[in-house]
């Protein structure tokens, strides 16, 4: 399995124009994982106990290359994450 080194993000918010601009400028350019990997091992297994995903498989799945997780919500949301 090819290892990923950035996570694109696309945030789309359907009656929060002004928002989704903001979200848009900040997630312009691929994220890092390296800085997401070091804030999953700050969080403490007591906020993931509800999880329906444990933190190492968490982590694994984001090192992954070719991860796509694409969301539509039906108040006409989106959210798109791809790890590359």
């Amino acid at each position: 399995m090819k290892k990923a080194h950035f996570l694109i993000i696309r945030i789309k918010i359907k009656d929060e124009p002004v928002v989704s601009f903001f979200l848009k400028l900040l997630f312009l350019l691929p994220f890092p994982l390296f800085i997401i990997r070091v804030i999953i091992n700050f969080i403490p297994k007591k906020v993931l106990s509800d999880a329906p995903i444990e933190k190492e498989d968490l982590k694994t799945m984001l090192t992954a290359k070719g991860v796509l997780i694409d969301i539509h919500s039906k108040d006409g949301d989106h959210i798109y994450m791809k790890t590359i």
